[in-house]
């Protein structure tokens, strides 16, 4: 294929996992607010700056390929600087929406769009209720986090650059700490281990992706990444707290479930991708 110019706005876990992959085969740049965790390295160029501002620009106008991809910090009510949920959706509305209206602002003025922006999404932009939730049906809103992606979705399509949205389940791979926020428990209720069926995949699937979407020439088009493994959060929880030796304690039985399924037909049929990765599953029993 034809080694492109790609640009990583967040150079976060995904990032560093995209640079690790590909770096042989594409130019990569970074761009990320802070310097790189102590004793971590990249063989890509690593720029220092804020995502959304000037000093990204010209990186912006060298790129053949845009992924964005950014992270809010520590995902809850309550992080450890003591920011209430309202300032936590603030800050994570100015992450994905904000930075997204002034990266396609300046695009717009500059005339400087590249052939592709990819925008890295979740599937957390679907409600949790009951039904098959494909790419095309129309989505109601029912938090203010799913709120902020969906306008940060609909802040890219908007802006007339051409586009592919990601919209990736729940990351899991080398190098991630997902599944630590458990570890912090003494106990583990059996009200948490709902039926409610999840969507998970593997950091290293979604960059092969994304890889693929550069490969194709593919825009203008949604697809929903997540594997093939069907499990439900009861599933999960109970493999994580046996992995860390965390009781479950009967505290009753479990809520109802809404049967939430989110399918990946799309993305196997349109840009023929076939996952490549173990299920989580397998992961957490090594």
């Amino acid at each position: 294929m034809t080694p492109r110019r790609v640009l990583i706005l967040g150079y976060g876990r995904l990032g560093r996992a995209f640079c690790r992959l590909y770096h042989a085969v594409h130019q990569i740049r970074g761009v990320k607010r802070t310097p790189l965790p102590p004793g971590v390295e990249s063989p890509c160029e690593i720029i220092c700056a804020p995502i959304g501002g000037e000093a990204a620009h010209p990186h912006l106008a060298w790129a053949d390929v845009v992924i964005f991809c950014p992270a809010s910090g520590r995902e809850g009510g309550r992080d450890r600087g003591g920011h209430d949920r309202e300032q936590d959706t603030a800050r994570y509305r100015e992450t994905y929406l904000g930075n997204m209206e002034a990266i396609t602002a300046w695009m717009g003025r500059a005339s400087a769009s590249p052939p592709v922006v990819i925008l890295i999404s979740s599937t957390g932009v679907y409600p949790r209720l009951a039904g098959v939730w494909s790419e095309e049906r129309p989505i109601p809103v029912e938090s203010p986090r799913q709120e902020v992606l969906l306008l940060t979705e609909q802040a890219l399509i908007r802006s007339g650059a051409p586009f592919v949205i990601l919209r990736c389940g729940g990351l899991y791979g080398e190098g991630r700490e997902n599944f630590l926020w458990l570890g912090r428990k003494t106990e583990l209720s059996s009200a948490e281990l709902t039926e409610e069926p999840l969507s998970l995949v593997h950091q290293d699937d979604v960059c092969g992706v994304v890889n693929r979407v550069i490969e194709s020439g593919v825009t203008r088009e949604i697809f929903n990444v997540r594997d093939d493994s069907a499990f439900t959060r009861k599933t999960l929880y109970t493999m994580i707290a046996k992995r860390l030796g965390i009781p479950i304690v009967d505290r009753g039985p479990a809520a109802v479930s809404a049967d939430r399924q989110i399918p990946n037909d799309k993305l196997k049929q349109r840009l023929g991708y076939q996952f490549s990765r173990p299920p989580i599953t397998a992961y957490l029993s090594t």
